[in-house]
């Protein structure tokens, strides 16, 4: 979500959900989440199953520390770039320091400053612009081995955004056989900054969209350097979540990312390119005149009448001011820009084009983070006037596909309504993809439905509340992509451990090949999971059951979206 439309958040609600309905009648649930390489050195240098073998980067030996599996290593805080500190403040990432000796790679890397108010200060990571760093789990004996690489980026709005989370933990996916990689990048006003100077400076005549630059000096630092890990640098898979998987969007329409990585995961991820929806969630951005104009507001809010004062200020004031309680929102708003360079064309003009990257994809979204909540409270008359407001001429066939006599009935037809349209949006991005005449790879889509037990205080990113009250929220399915349970206090189940284990294995596979179906990797079994074919409106249930569901709850549902959805005349 592009955050000149959310409000300043608390950590609790840091993850909640992602279409902000009805003036907020919709409840729990209607919240909104967003969100040039140094040579290579030789990768002479392998694991060998073990942390204390030396790894060569191409910025020096660095050591690892055992990971949360048997046999996995995980190397913690390398850097992948240069501080983004003073000069390099809002500039595109350069090359990381060198070092002398073994790096001991043994802990969690700063994050990019940003506000924790409310997080326990016990699960907040040193803060600093020295955050572009990264973290690797393995299991490769030798670097012969060439294991497909998962890299993941973080989702989250404005806080609580850094890589260390134990949800994030890569030790399960690695002891099913892949690589995987996580990292920090900017975020809020050092990662999205617009501003005509800037734009001026850069040499394309564009600025903003530091954070997703950041994850290409990433990706090309896995190009140079992953082979040393035993990972196979012609088998990435690029995955995110919420604001993480706007990255992924982005990187499929542009320039800078092409080779660099081979497969895409979208979690909470991508909407039909006309959903009204994308003006509101992660998937949204700012046109680039729009971001300069605030990037001017910005620094007449910081009081500095020069980009050398912005870059004066420190990390701490810049933080301090524009998440202040009553900052207001000309100068404070940092999303995604449409900037004609990192992002050169809309989602809608990189379809029609053909130009949106060719690549295996895997992208869906969870039964309660479209304005969906379990405890719903709607009354009929609202009801009525969101179908009025929404569907206009159409509103009377809506509530003929949903009818509503009493609020009770208002309440469940609204979730209904809202996960029909969060999977027939999906289908239709799916459709959208496969159409693109130059596109040959598959498309594998989903419909998270499974609740996860309790509540989570471990991971700031997660809901504090009770399943009973968050349903099946959005990034409910973290937990499950990991696969990895035990980096958190929920009660779970032998059930919640069986659906971990397929789905982790359906990542695995999916990075290996570009489809989930395959091996096993220790799961109890597989099923089957069709790719999308677009005369076939479905989405593949994952949680509550492993099975293909209907894009709609009916043939009528699914035309009546379709329609409503290809009507819309804003094209993102």
């Amino acid at each position: 979500m592009s955050l000149r439309d959310v409000p300043h958040p608390s950590p609790a609600d840091t993850a909640l959900g992602r279409r902000s309905l009805l003036g907020g009648v919709a409840g729990a649930a209607a919240g909104a989440t967003l969100l040039g390489g140094m040579a290579a050195g030789p990768a002479t240098a392998a694991p060998r199953g073990g942390a204390d073998r030396a790894v060569r980067t191409e910025s020096g030996l660095v050591t690892g520390v055992p990971a949360g599996a048997e046999g996995i290593t995980v190397y913690k805080g390398i850097p992948y770039a240069a501080s983004t500190a003073g000069e390099n403040r809002w500039r595109a990432p350069r090359p990381a320091p060198s070092w002398k000796g073994v790096r001991k790679a043994d802990t969690w890397g700063a994050a990019c400053p940003q506000p924790v108010t409310g997080i326990d200060a016990d699960k907040v990571p040193p803060l600093s612009e020295d955050c572009l760093n990264l973290n690797i789990w393995t299991g490769a004996a030798s670097s012969r081995e060439r294991r497909p690489v998962f890299v993941w980026i973080y989702g989250g709005r404005a806080s609580a955004m850094w890589a260390s989370q134990p949800v994030y933990d890569g030790a399960n996916l690695a002891a099913k056989g892949a690589v995987v990689v996580t990292f920090n990048h900017r975020v809020g006003a050092f990662g999205n900054l617009a501003h005509p100077e800037l734009s001026a400076e850069s040499g394309h005549q564009a600025s903003g969209n530091w954070g997703v630059m950041d994850t290409v000096a990433l990706l090309k630092w896995i190009q140079r350097n992953i082979a040393a890990f035993g990972g196979d640098p012609d088998r990435v898979t690029l995955g995110g979540w919420s604001h993480g998987s706007s990255f992924v969007n982005i990187l499929m329409i542009s320039r800078l990312a092409r080779g660099l990585y081979h497969r895409a995961l979208l979690s909470s991820g991508v909407q039909y390119t006309k959903d009204p929806a994308l003006g509101h969630v992660a998937g949204g951005y700012s046109s680039l005149s729009a971001a300069e104009v605030n990037g001017t507001a910005f620094a007449a809010y910081m009081d500095s009448s020069s980009l050398a004062g912005l870059r004066e200020l420190s990390a701490d004031e810049i933080v301090a001011k524009v998440y202040a309680s009553g900052a207001p929102s000309a100068g404070t708003s940092f999303g995604n820009v449409l900037d004609g360079y990192v992002l050169p064309t809309t989602y809608t003009g990189a379809m029609e084009s053909g130009t949106e990257t060719d690549v295996p994809v895997c992208t869906g979204n969870s039964k309660d983070e479209n304005g969906a909540s379990p405890t719903l409270v709607m009354t009929v008359a609202q009801f009525n006037a969101y179908a009025a407001t929404t569907f206009g001429s159409r509103a009377e066939e809506f509530l003929a596909l949903y009818p509503a006599a009493t609020d009770a009935d208002a309440a469940r037809q609204y979730n209904a309504y809202a996960r029909d349209e969060e999977r027939v949006s999906t289908f239709l991005w799916g459709t959208q993809f496969r159409k693109t005449a130059a596109n040959r790879s598959p498309v594998y889509n989903y419909f998270w439905s499974h609740v996860p037990p309790g509540a989570d205080t471990t991971n700031p990113i997660m809901p504090g509340q009770d399943a009973s009250t968050a349903g099946a929220y959005h990034g409910a399915d973290l937990y499950y992509l990991f696969g990895g349970l035990d980096g958190t206090d929920r009660p779970w189940t032998a059930r919640d451990h069986e659906i971990a284990d397929t789905v982790s294995s359906y990542v695995v596979n999916f990075a290996a090949t570009g489809n989930p179906n395959g091996p096993a990797r220790g799961a109890r079994s597989l099923p089957v999971w069709p790719a999308l074919r677009t005369n076939r409106p479905l989405s593949m249930n994952l949680g509550d059951g492993f099975e293909p569901v209907p894009a709609a709850d009916s043939d009528a549902k699914f035309a009546f979206l379709k329609s409503y959805l290809e009507s819309q005349t804003t094209a993102y």
